[in-house]
């Protein structure tokens, strides 16, 4: 019988400590339960040194196309002053990195880049491109959803248009001997979209890019798709879905309990745990270690290739100002380092970094005013020495 798994996200204690909310892993053999520390236990992560295993393998930055002038203004709330010469840091920090306190009324970030920009301004999805290609990245699995019409066009959306531009970037850096390539992340978690959506969108993203060269084709003569939310599907949806876009896609789930009934659906598993903390929750290693085993065990797939395992890596997570409680500090890239260095027990086949660009939950590692550079740095330096 397969192991199946529920994670709890980590809350922030006294005294800047994160006190872990219980894990739960059920299993063959019966229920272990994992109790909660105190808040006074500090747990050592796993040596950041630890060597990896084999040759590196690839990175793609989950990146978000939702970046317009008008978002970050919504975000920082009309309090804060989006016209300043020199735009100031919406929130203050304690000495941990965490207990976030907002500095302005209505403000949800921690932080802001040193201008408002939107995507649609010419050359800042380019420069985007080419700063996670310096920073030694595979690519951008680019976080997409369409109207749900299998008619739309690339002028449909905002997101489409977007989309679009990236693409276009991609094949400008590859003409210029830069190797980046894409992933799809199909946005379809916050909101669950129906099933004919999810089919629309897929034969229009099949049409107009499933055989462009801008998308990965490393592993698999079909672009790669991540269904974002895949576990809060049924398998009725599951079926339909993979019977219909399965083979023009290599399509990878997003599931936290991994069962053969939903694993005859998908080529794989990338789940999005953006808030694992390798201090609080040592632990955590472990259970996406018998996660990707289980999702390993479950057979191959109908095209004869093995499951896929995407491992979960973030610099960081703050989500205090929007929305949530749970904090993982980032100790000047120490955090990235240990998740890399314990979540390579897991021989992924590929790594999914949370975040490029989600300012919001506080996984992001584009450049911007409160951490400048260093958690780049501290991503080519990881990536550089094989983690």
């Amino acid at each position: 019988m397969p192991r199946l798994f529920r994670f709890r996200r980590a809350h922030i204690g006294h005294h800047g400590y994160l006190r872990i909310t219980v894990v739960s892993l059920v299993a063959a053999a019966g229920v272990i339960s994992i109790t909660p520390l105190s808040a006074s236990a500090a747990v050592q992560a796993p040596a950041a040194t630890a060597a990896a295993t084999g040759a590196a393998k690839p990175v793609f930055a989950y990146y978000y196309l939702w970046w317009s002038k008008s978002h970050w203004i919504d975000l920082l709330g009309s309090h804060y002053p989006s016209r300043a010469a020199t735009l100031p840091l919406p929130a203050v920090l304690g000495p941990t990195g965490c207990s976030a306190r907002s500095s302005y009324v209505g403000n949800h970030l921690t932080d802001v880049p040193s201008r408002l920009m939107s995507q649609d301004d010419a050359g800042v999805i380019e420069s985007d491109v080419r700063q996670a290609a310096s920073a030694k990245l595979t690519g951008f699995a680019v976080n997409w959803l369409g109207n749900g019409s299998a008619s739309q066009g690339v002028s449909s959306t905002v997101y489409n248009r977007r989309l679009a531009a990236l693409v276009k970037a991609v094949h400008k850096v590859n003409s210029e001997g830069i190797r980046f390539k894409l992933w799809l992340s199909y946005r379809a978690s916050a909101t669950r979209v129906s099933t004919s959506w999810i089919l629309g969108d897929m034969k229009y993203f099949t049409r107009t890019y499933g055989r462009d060269s801008a998308f990965d084709s490393s592993a698999s003569n079909k672009p790669t798709v991540i269904w974002q939310g895949s576990r809060k599907y049924s398998p009725t949806v599951l079926s339909t879905v993979s019977r219909t876009v399965r083979p023009s896609v290599r399509l990878i789930g997003d599931e936290m309990n991994w069962s053969r009934s939903r694993a005859a659906f998908l080529d794989g598993d990338a789940y999005y745990w953006s808030s694992q903390d390798p201090w609080a929750n040592p632990q955590s290693f472990s259970q996406l270690a018998s996660l990707a085993a289980s999702v390993r065990a479950s057979g191959r797939n109908p095209d004869g290739s093995a499951k896929v395992w995407v491992a979960p890596v973030s610099p960081g997570y703050n989500k205090e100002l929007s929305g949530g409680h749970a904090c993982v500090p980032r100790r000047n890239g120490a955090t990235l380092r240990s998740l890399f260095a314990g979540n390579n027990r897991t021989h992924p086949d590929a790594w999914g970094l949370i975040s490029w660009n989600e300012v919001a939950e506080g996984t992001y590692v584009d450049p911007m005013r409160r951490y400048g550079q260093g958690s780049l740095d501290a991503l080519r330096g990881a990536i550089t020495s094989g983690y």
